[in-house]
């Protein structure tokens, strides 16, 4: 919204000592006195007049003040000098629709112009005050208002708040205290000539004072209460302090109130400079944080992904399931061509044995299959019953040590050069060489017609022969077994030192599996194998490993470890041999 501001300029004995522009509504002087809008000092223009009313703001509009002086000159532009009214007891004239004009009054020339601005509310404020001014050489050098000093002195000490010249003046000083009801107290020494009129009472010097009870004696000071509208005068020397306790009218802006959000707004409607650097500043922030956001995204996949195949290659588990299903054995037809009956000649009297036909296969019981029961088997033990197993029902039994085959072909006597002792084993038959005879105690035998057989049963009888038996062997079904055995491997760092330990380390790690196999090996011929094992060993200039060193571990457990380390390739090509120690734990569940 447009407003009329005032623009002022001030000339003195011809020169411009002032130029303001004034964007509030208030009332315009100028001045020595405190209190003017525009107030200049004493000492550097001494004969300034004392005090001049330019214009008075009333109900929100400008009035020009025509000055007393009868030599004083008013010049307007846009407005009439004969619309003159009274405010505040002084004739002014309406200017609120004027372009600007001046006013001449002595040495100062006061030029006012209406210029376009913008509204600007204000508030005016009134408060009690301390005025002082100060006269030497009967001319006013200064003249002040203290409205927020709790306390003033007028003295020759620098910690004074009016400094007196100390070559004029070197005695006590005086104070005043404001206090919060806005009255002012006085506290001056008894030797100081001080004259007070309090409010409308005549002025009194101190003794009258404290006479009618308007001041007391307090150790060498006298102390007095100064209410509004009290003023005096003291004597410092040369100085004269004139003080006063008035009414200040305060005129201040009265600033809008808005909310968050419209200051906020505001901050971008103002300045287009600052809201486009603070928006590309913006944009800047904001790919930060989301570029930040997606690498540690991706990189937190990857530490996990990294983890999770640290953690595959140190540590393993494996679990070993074992079931097995016997599935009934068919017997294969004999073919009656290929059965031969072999015998022993026998004497001319009795008559030539037939020759057996061979009989059918008889009819197998085909065992039923076996459910698997979910047993945990020891390998070694169940290696050792199907041994006794086989031992007990097939030819192997009598091939063993102890079996049929030692007893028929034991050692020979002495004198007999290593024969064959085939008496012993075929009885005492009679015949020339024959396989078999009449005797006690014989072997049937099953081959093919000229080729030799094998040795199925062993039978005790009487003179019957060779005779191949034809009873089939049932399949031992063997039990269903499944076996469920974990192990796990957890191997620690690479020890030592040097360079390419890492790489090392890294290629060293990839053969855990190559180690475990070794473990679960060692677990078949020693269920309770366990424990800590420590692998110590060097690598050459050429990349391989040129010695190992197993503690912990021996037998072929310790030899397979050996073995995988010495297989071991594409090492570092190092500048000297480096020795170095790998730790692994073995246990089992």
């Amino acid at each position: 919204m447009s407003n009329r501001n005032v623009r002022l300029g001030i000339v003195y004995r011809g020169s411009i000592i002032h130029e303001e522009i004034i964007d509030r509504r208030i009332d315009v002087s100028i001045g020595l006195r405190a209190g003017s809008t525009i107030q200049f000092s004493a000492k550097d223009y001494p004969d300034f007049p004392d005090h001049i009313d330019v214009l008075y703001c009333e109900a929100d509009k400008y009035n020009l003040v025509v000055p007393s002086d009868p030599t004083a000159r008013v010049n307007l532009r846009g407005a009439a000098l004969s619309n003159v009214q009274q405010v505040r007891g002084k004739r002014c004239v309406p200017v609120e629709e004027a372009a600007g004009g001046s006013i001449i009054v002595g040495d100062v020339t006061i030029m006012f112009q209406f210029v376009k601005g913008y509204v600007q509310h204000s508030i005016t404020h009134e408060r009690t005050v301390l005025r002082i001014g100060l006269v030497f050489d009967d001319r006013l050098i200064s003249d002040k208002i203290f409205p927020d000093e709790k306390q003033v002195s007028v003295g020759g000490t620098n910690a004074d708040s009016v400094v007196l010249d100390q070559v004029d003046y070197t005695g006590p000083s005086i104070k005043f205290s404001n206090n919060k009801d806005g009255s002012v107290t006085l506290l001056t020494p008894k030797d100081v000539k001080v004259r007070i009129a309090v409010q409308d009472d005549a002025p009194r010097d101190l003794k009258e004072l404290m006479a009618k009870g308007k001041a007391r004696e307090e150790g060498g000071n006298v102390i007095c209460h100064l209410t509004l509208g009290t003023r005096g005068r003291a004597s410092l020397g040369p100085y004269t302090v004139l003080f006063q306790v008035v009414r200040q009218r305060v005129v201040v802006p009265q600033m809008d109130r808005k909310s968050f959000g419209q200051r906020f707004i505001a901050l971008f409607m103002q300045d287009v400079v600052w809201t486009t650097c603070f928006g590309i500043s913006a944009l800047v922030g904001l790919g930060v944080v989301i570029q930040a956001k997606i690498y540690q995204q991706n990189a937190g996949q990857y530490l996990t992904q990294a983890k999770q195949e640290e953690q595959a290659k140190e540590t393993y588990e494996v679990i070993l399931e074992e079931k097995e299903e016997i599935k009934p054995e068919e017997p294969e037809p004999e073919d009656p061509k290929e059965t031969v009956e072999i015998q022993a000649e026998k004497p001319k009297d009795e008559p030539k044995a037939k020759p057996d036909k061979p009989d059918k296969a008889p009819a197998v019981d085909q065992p039923k299959p076996t459910e698997s029961l979910g047993k945990t088997v020891d390998p070694t033990e169940q290696k050792k019953a199907v041994v006794a197993a086989v031992e007990q029902k097939t030819i192997l039994g009598a091939l063993s040590a102890g079996g049929a085959t030692s007893k028929l072909f034991g050692e020979a006597a002495d004198g007999e050069a290593g024969d064959v002792n085939a008496n012993r084993a075929f009885g005492s038959g009679e015949g020339d060489g024959a396989a078999a005879g009449p005797g006690k105690g014989g072997l049937n035998l099953a081959g093919g017609g000229g080729g030799g057989g094998t040795v199925e049963k062993v039978k005790g009888g009487g003179g019957g022969g060779f005779k191949r038996d034809t009873t089939v062997a049932k399949p031992v079904a063997a039990e269903k077994k499944e076996a469920s055995v974990k192990v796990t491997i957890s191997s620690g760092a690479l020890g030592g030192s040097g360079e390419a330990k890492s790489e090392i380390g890294k290629i060293i790690g990839r053969k855990n599996s190559a180690v475990q196999r070794c473990y679960e090996t060692g677990l078949r011929d020693n269920p309770n194998l366990s424990g800590k094992v420590t692998v110590q060993f060097t690598v050459g200039t050429g990349g391989t490993i040129t010695s190992v060193n197993v503690m912990g571990a021996s037998g072929e457990f310790a030899d397979c470890i050996k073995s995988k380390f010495m297989n071991i390739r594409g090492l570092p090509l190092l500048a000297s041999p480096q020795s170095f120690t790998q730790g692994y734990v073995f246990t089992k569940s």
